[in-house]
């Protein structure tokens, strides 16, 4: 972030005496600790104001200003970051919001930017004789291998003939850029999951796990488009389990957030929430709620739908536009980070992952793996109505009742219990839900609606994104691509 000097004439001759000392004696870019990352460019009289400081505004304002844009980043909260935050619970940390990351070949682009800024990533799991975690079905903790090895054979046909019947959507889509394409395509999209599933006639159990599945990676199964999860199904048909949410940062999400903020050279204004986008001839203007007042030559808007039309648009957006800020369907997620002085779940054999098919937490995982300590931190994560039904709830309750859950699923876990964070994102102020997820009938009205600009008013974040929605990736992917699309106009 650029830093003002008080004493501008003092700065330009220290400038001057410094670019002559490396002119006579050279650079030496083996000694560079940032040594992939491009020169920066020299600013031009090109403005550029970036709405949003999550992982697709800032991967926007970098890339303006590798064009030569000097842009303004403009955030209604007091960090960066958006939905990546990582959480300070005594020596160990854990994210409450964004935090698994997909294989290389899958993840590119945050993958890219990680290598880029040297921000280190970490494997998910363990090693050894540990298995990666188990199922809670029926009041008992099913190891993975146990499931598929020994367990009722009723409920393990079903469930594994529903996972066929998610590859089978997926054989239906020609191009998951372009999920119209699929025959049939608005039948299939006016048709909710639940009563896909309700179809399938599944084993009790085995829907429970399939349901659970749906509300985990989407939302409430009523609530969402079946030609949605045929598409998704499409983007994973060939990915194997290893390179599925396998990675995560080492240090936190905050390492790579803050890798931004260093390497970009314009302003991040925080808490500074925007109230009003004007365009006029090629011009915007925006105020924000305090009447602060930036004007650029484009800009980029990444807030969430969720909470798009809290901001005036002059002229307004189209109608489709504030329709689908008004009607899209979010999924509804909430995490607890549940930090214990022992990892008791290494007792077991079992790695903390576990999906959980009877309770209202729907999964659990270990995040610290890779940090130090005898304790770690659990996090339960709840989605779809489990996570709706406590938008009322005060942060104690949820805590309260996912600790009675994990001590349901681990017996005496209680004992260790250190402490605890909650994060329910249907309350957080500037988000109002967890992530895109289509509901019927959504896809064919809203597919790439936010690809298109308005003007010189262009649009970011996960939920203009057509492989990731909902993954840190699909940020960044879309950070790239209105960047590459701004670069068009030309300016």
């Amino acid at each position: 972030m650029k830093v003002w000097e008080k004493d501008i004439f003092r700065h330009i001759l220290l400038m001057l005496v410094f670019s002559t000392i490396l002119t006579a004696c050279g650079s030496d870019n083996k000694h560079d600790n940032q040594k992939n990352i491009p020169e920066k460019p020299v600013i031009a009289s090109k403005d550029a104001i970036v709405v949003g400081a999550g992982l697709s505004g800032l991967t926007a304002a970098y890339e303006l200003e590798q064009q030569g844009f000097k842009v303004t980043v403009i955030e209604a909260r007091d960090r960066v970051g958006g939905r990546v935050a990582t959480i300070e619970m005594g020596s160990q940390t854990g994210e409450i919001g964004g935090e698994l990351i997909d294989g290389e070949t899958v993840h590119k682009q945050i993958h890219h930017y990680a290598s880029l800024f040297n921000v280190a990533l970490a494997d998910v799991g363990y090693d050894g004789d540990i298995e990666e975690g188990a199922y809670y079905i029926d009041g008992q903790l099913v190891s993975y291998t146990d499931f598929d090895n020994g367990y009722n054979h009723a409920v393990v046909t079903d469930y594994y003939r529903f996972k066929d019947q998610l590859k089978l959507l997926a054989d239906a889509v020609p191009d998951p850029e372009n999920p119209a394409e699929l025959p049939l395509a608005k039948e299939y999209d006016l048709v909710n999951v639940q009563t896909w599933l309700d179809g399938l006639q599944l084993n009790p159990i085995a829907k429970q796990m399939a349901e659970q599945f749906i509300r985990g990676e989407f939302d409430e199964p009523s609530n969402l488009s079946l030609l949605h999860v045929a598409q998704y199904s499409k983007v994973y048909e060939n990915v194997s389990d290893d390179d599925v949410e396998s990675t995560r940062f080492l240090k936190g999400g905050v390492a790579m957030t803050q890798a931004y903020v260093d390497n970009i050279q314009g302003d991040i204004v925080l808490s500074q929430p925007v109230a009003k986008i004007e365009q006029v001839d090629n011009k915007i203007t925006v105020t924000t709620s305090t009447q602060s007042t930036y004007t650029s030559d484009v800009i980029v808007v990444t807030v969430p739908l969720t909470v798009l039309n809290k901001i005036t648009f002059s002229p307004t957006l189209p109608d489709a536009m504030t329709q689908a800020a008004d009607n899209i369907n979010y999924g509804t997620h909430s995490k607890v980070l549940l930090q214990y002085s022992k990892r008791f779940w290494l007792e077991q054999k079992l790695g903390g992952d576990t999906v959980v098919a009877s309770l209202p937490t729907g999964w659990t995982w270990e995040t610290t793996e890779r940090q130090g300590g005898e304790g770690g931190i659990l996090i339960a994560y709840t989605s779809g109505d489990f996570s709706k039904m406590q938008k009322e709830w005060t942060d104690q309750q949820v805590i309260d009742t996912r600790l009675a859950e994990i001590e349901l699923m681990y017996p005496g876990s209680s004992d260790y219990f250190i402490a605890a964070k909650a994060q329910n994102w249907i309350n957080e102020a500037w988000t109002k839900g967890g992530y895109l997820a289509y509901g019927p009938g959504q896809v064919n009205e809203y597919w790439k609606l936010f690809e298109v600009p308005v003007g010189r008013i262009y649009f970011a974040g996960e939920h203009t994104d057509t492989l990731y929605l909902g993954y840190m990736e699909g940020a960044v992917r879309s950070g790239v691509r209105v960047a590459q699309q701004i670069k068009e106009l030309g300016l």
